[in-house]
């Protein structure tokens, strides 16, 4: 014969295969699958093992950068892959993620070996390509600077092989080899890095809950290693 508790600690758990097994899937915002853009695959890539892991699905719509977030911020979405840790002081109804899903570097790629820039200030009044809504490329870029943005990275490599710019900026996962398509498209990337940041996921402030039972899974992960070995996965499928 069952005993009470029994009988309720079967019930629970019946109660939460229902909940999950019901979980409305979240959409994600994400970017420049097109060009394969080796920050957002990597991502994806993390994400996709966390939420599995809670048996939370997700789906990854690919989006301009721009329009991610204004349809985040209008709730016509439930999460943007990756943001700058500062979004969350701007805007109070989207959830940070605490652990960082990857780290980016701001690398600059050219033709012209003579234009080397090793910082922000020495872009100077160049053409400088970058991805449009790119807020971390945006917000550093100096008054004299010539803008000039592109709808993805495969927009920008060529833009600076028809001589329409002078440098293209690209957000990459850190340490990660030059862009593929830079490679074949004999584009050098340099060896100065502008900046480094770590990134965060993000969700709508209503999904807190979801966002404090991924950030342990994602702890989790940063200690075992694992998230730099999804990382390298990803990259060495890429390259």
């Amino acid at each position: 014969m069952f005993s009470f508790g029994s009988r309720l600690a079967g019930a629970l758990l019946v109660l939460m295969w229902a909940a999950t097994a019901h979980a409305a899937t979240l959409r994600i915002g994400s970017w420049d699958h097109a060009s394969r853009d080796m920050l957002s695959l990597t991502s994806e890539a993390v994400l996709a093992r966390a939420y599995a892991e809670l048996k939370q699905p997700v789906e990854f719509v690919d989006l301009p950068i721009r329009r991610a977030m204004t349809m985040l911020l209008a709730e016509e979405l439930d999460g943007n892959v990756y943001r700058v840790a500062e979004l969350a002081a701007q805007q109070p109804t989207l959830y940070r993620v605490e652990t960082p899903i990857n780290m980016t570097e701001v690398r600059v790629y050219a033709l012209d070996s003579r234009a080397r820039p090793a910082n922000w200030s020495q872009l100077g009044d160049l053409r400088v390509g970058y991805l449009r809504g790119v807020l971390l490329i945006e917000r550093n870029l100096t008054s004299t600077v010539r803008r000039v943005e592109a709808n993805s990275q495969a927009d920008m490599f060529r833009m600076l092989q028809r001589n329409m710019i002078d440098v293209a900026l690209a957000v990459e996962p850190a340490q990660s080899p030059p862009h593929p398509t830079a490679v074949a498209s004999g584009i050098q990337r340099l060896d100065s890095v502008l900046a480094q940041t770590p990134l965060h996921h993000y969700l709508l402030a209503r999904h807190r809950d979801i966002g404090v039972r991924l950030n342990t899974v994602l702890q989790r992960m940063q200690v075992s290693g694992e998230l730099d070995a999804i990382r390298a996965r990803v990259l060495r499928q890429l390259h």
